[in-house]
């Protein structure tokens, strides 16, 4: 068996959520859901084409007042069990996307989600995870364990 090569440039945070697979591949790909708890309150969506090479566009207000811009690319959609999209910031001079890898797998009539967040070098994780990268991915599977509650 080869060893993993790829674990020290990847953040890999997974979270159990009380709602059936196809709706939680559904609240990652589709507007109506994601809008409610992917991106904080006064998000904007400029674009959402989601299917394999289709983008979304999205921005939202940073806390000093700027607006910070968002790009993801949409690699594979498998539902209800993978998705893989690339993300990142939109801009000219932007850093290389981060892989993203979700899986979804049934367990009792709940979920268990992964996401597995790949970057291009170990650096770039010790960054991310330096402002906050893992404690985010797991505050974004906690935001849609409470939305999904209420649908």
């Amino acid at each position: 068996m080869m060893a993993n090569t790829t674990a020290d440039r990847e953040i890999v945070v997974t979270r159990l959520i009380d709602a059936p697979r196809k709706l939680v591949f559904a609240a990652f790909t589709e507007r109506e859901h994601i809008e409610q708890w992917w991106a904080p309150k006064g998000a904007t969506t400029h674009e959402m084409d989601v299917r394999p090479g289709g983008i979304w566009r999205y921005s939202q207000p940073a806390r000093d007042g700027s607006i910070n811009s968002f790009k993801i690319k949409f690699i594979e959609l498998d539902e209800p069990a993978r998705l893989v999209y690339d993300y990142g910031t939109d801009a000219e001079s932007a850093p290389e996307p981060v892989r993203t890898i979700v899986t979804f797998e049934e367990q009792d009539g709940k979920t268990k989600v992964t996401l597995q967040l790949l970057f291009v070098t170990a650096a770039d994780r010790k960054q991310a995870v330096k402002y906050g990268g893992i404690v985010g991915a797991m505050q974004a599977l906690e935001n849609l364990a409470d939305y999904l509650a209420k649908v």
